[in-house]
C-alpha cells in the first residue's frame, strides 16, 4: 500500500466525523434515535502548501491512486484523537485539485474518505473519568501532572 509522504498544513484541514445515528421525530415529545452503522469512514478536507517538487510528487500520487482506486493509501493525519496516526484513506473523487500558485508555491487541497481508528474501550474511560470530575490530562499525561503539579505540591508541604 502506498504511504502518502506530504503532510497536510495543520491549519488546513478539517474532520467530520458522521454517528451513524438516525433520528425519528415523534409527535410531542423528544425525537427517538437509533444507531444505523458503525464506524462510518470520515470525510477529510486536506490542504498543502508546497513547492514544485511537492505539487509534482502529490499530482504524481494522486494520479498513480487513479490507476486503482480501490486501493487504499495511509496518510498521517490527526482524525480520532490528537497525535497523528497511519489513517487507511481514499481521495473522494474530483476532490483533488491546484487551489492557488504565488510565484514557486502551489496550494493544493482534496478530500480523503479516511477509515477510523477507534478504541471504544479507552473512549469509555475517558468518559466516565469525567463524568467522575477528573481531570483527563492527568490520565492521558500522568508525567504532565506529576511534574506540575503533584511534585510542587509535596514539595511545598515539606517545608
Amino acid at each position: 500500500m502506498n504511504i502518502l509522504l506530504k503532510c497536510v498544513k495543520q491549519s488546513g484541514y478539517s474532520v467530520r466525523h458522521p454517528s451513524g445515528v438516525i433520528s425519528q421525530q415523534l409527535d410531542g415529545g423528544a425525537d427517538r434515535y437509533r444507531r444505523v452503522a458503525r464506524n462510518n469512514w470520515r470525510t477529510v478536507n486536506v490542504n498543502w502548501t508546497v513547492r514544485e517538487s511537492g505539487y509534482l510528487y502529490l499530482c504524481a500520487f494522486h494520479e498513480v491512486w487513479c490507476e486503482n482506486p480501490n486501493q487504499p493509501f495511509y496518510a498521517n493525519l490527526i482524525v480520532d484523537g490528537p497525535e497523528f496516526k497511519a489513517y487507511t484513506c481514499h481521495f473522494v473523487p474530483d476532490s483533488f485539485g491546484l487551489d492557488s500558485k504565488e510565484g514557486l508555491v502551489f496550494g493544493v487541497s482534496a478530500q480523503f474518505k479516511v477509515k477510523p481508528i477507534v478504541d471504544r474501550d479507552q473512549n469509555q474511560l475517558i468518559v466516565e473519568t469525567g463524568n467522575q470530575g477528573v481531570d483527563i490530562n492527568d490520565i492521558i499525561n500522568p508525567l504532565d501532572h506529576l511534574v506540575n503539579e503533584a511534585l510542587p505540591n509535596a514539595l511545598r508541604d515539606i517545608k
